[in-house]
């Protein structure tokens, strides 16, 4: 997968969902499964501009107000 945090899984009827999960100090972030890779990369963004983590994002460089 070309985004970060995003993982490809299959759900229970063996389509293809995008995934993203992750940790940070040990703080377990779960955002859900997604049909779109992208609409997945930008929820993992926006977790990480408006939560102020210290990971990369794929997108958007500025912090939202």
């Amino acid at each position: 997968m070309k985004y970060i945090g995003v993982k490809k899984r299959k759900d229970r009827t063996n389509r293809y969902k995008y995934s993203v999960s992750f940790s940070v100090d040990g703080v377990r972030y779960n955002l859900g499964h997604y049909d779109d890779p992208k609409e997945a990369a930008k929820a993992y963004d926006l977790l990480v501009i408006r939560k102020g983590l210290n990971r990369p994002t794929n997108f958007l460089k500025k912090k939202l107000v």
